[in-house]
């Protein structure tokens, strides 16, 4: 319940009336274990923002599961023409978003490989041809992860 009550959809219990802006707590957010930020990544509303999908990549305790899932359901392949200097504002947040996976992936920053994801079973095409040296997708994002899928209770 404290996944589906914080984070599913949060932005969607702002007053109407309010010009308040629902952020999510982070100090919630800290206690989720790896699989339960990889089914919070699975069944998060991206209409939300991208603010809690950069909570989990920076997490210690992101697998490389959840950094390909966030990855792929982001359509990259949108973003593949464009650098810092070229994008949109208002498309900014998840350029960033997809940059620092790749660069975490070329660097092996993500300590875990517990989780699985397979993007080609998922229906996304790995093999997008780019001109830009930012966007080379390192080949283990390309492939299933290491792992199982999770299985988490009280969503």
């Amino acid at each position: 319940m404290l996944i589906k009550k914080n984070f599913i959809e949060f932005s969607f219990n702002e007053d109407e009336d309010d010009d308040v802006e629902i952020i999510p707590n982070f100090e919630k957010f800290k206690t989720l274990n790896s699989a339960e930020q990889y089914f919070l990544a699975d069944n998060y509303n991206w209409d939300d923002g991208p603010i809690v999908l950069d909570w989990i990549i920076d997490s210690p305790k992101c697998d490389k599961g959840t950094a390909s899932l966030i990855f792929w359901r982001a359509e990259p392949d949108f973003y593949f023409d464009y650098t810092a200097e070229t994008i949109e504002d208002y498309e900014k947040p998840v350029w960033n978003l997809l940059q620092k996976i790749v660069k975490k992936f070329r660097e092996n920053g993500f300590n875990n490989s517990k989780l699985k994801f397979d993007p080609i079973a998922e229906g996304y095409k790995t093999d997008w041809k780019t001109e830009l040296d930012i966007w080379e997708i390192p080949a283990e994002l390309k492939i299933t992860t290491k792992g199982k899928k999770p299985f988490v209770f009280g969503l």
